[in-house]
């Protein structure tokens, strides 16, 4: 009997040497990984215009084989190309850290909060106080994976990094009780670090 999905979701996880493609389909009852894909690839560039056009094969013939053409599309972009700041916040509840982010984006990084997304991972803890860790990019080299996407006529519903993705998966782990946790992410020529104290994330690093 062939199952009946609701919705197929595309993961395409973009590493400085490397891309590995997912497609998954959510039913009723669980989520299945319907086909999966891992490609080595030359540092993506506008310079690089045959790491460009391998890519490009590359994801297409996947898209094709497995019919894998879906609105929801989520996008992870490498991690050198992200900065990560990590700083704790006073406020009196969740809904004014919301309210007081842009100012302290600006105070934490360089540049004006005109020029770069970011995403947050927000930790309450005792006292009022929330721990912010930031992943920012400027928006000129977001564009550019955006771009090269849209040439397969592909629109990223969510765009992430790679450690807040890892960090999505370890949290909700009911067995990790470990009041210091390591997790460690190897790509071919790269690792990223990330410390948890309390599953708060205190450190993090691509190296």
């Amino acid at each position: 009997m062939k199952n009946l999905y609701l919705e197929k979701s595309l993961g395409i996880d973009i590493r400085e040497d490397s891309v590995c493609l997912t497609l998954l389909g959510k039913n009723i009852f669980r989520v299945d990984v319907l086909a999966a894909k891992y490609i080595t690839v030359q540092s993506l560039n506008k310079e690089n215009e045959k790491a460009e056009s391998h890519f490009l094969e590359q994801v297409n013939r996947f898209m094709i084989e497995h019919d894998a053409w879906t609105e929801n599309v989520v996008i992870s972009i490498p991690r050198s190309k992200l900065t990560l700041q990590s700083f704790e916040l006073p406020s009196p509840d969740r809904k004014s850290v919301d309210s007081m982010m842009e100012f302290e984006l600006e105070r934490h990084f360089s540049s004006s909060i005109e020029n770069f997304y970011y995403s947050n991972h927000i930790t309450v803890k005792e006292g009022n106080q929330y721990h912010i860790v930031c992943a920012a990019i400027n928006k000129e080299v977001a564009k550019y994976y955006l771009d090269l996407l849209g040439k397969l006529n592909l629109k990223p519903t969510v765009l992430d990094v790679s450690t807040f993705a890892n960090l999505n998966l370890l949290w909700p782990n009911g067995e990790n009780q470990e009041t210091l946790s390591v997790l460690t992410d190897l790509s071919l020529n790269f690792i990223d670090i990330s410390i948890l104290n309390n599953k708060t994330l205190e450190f993090s690093r691509n190296i």
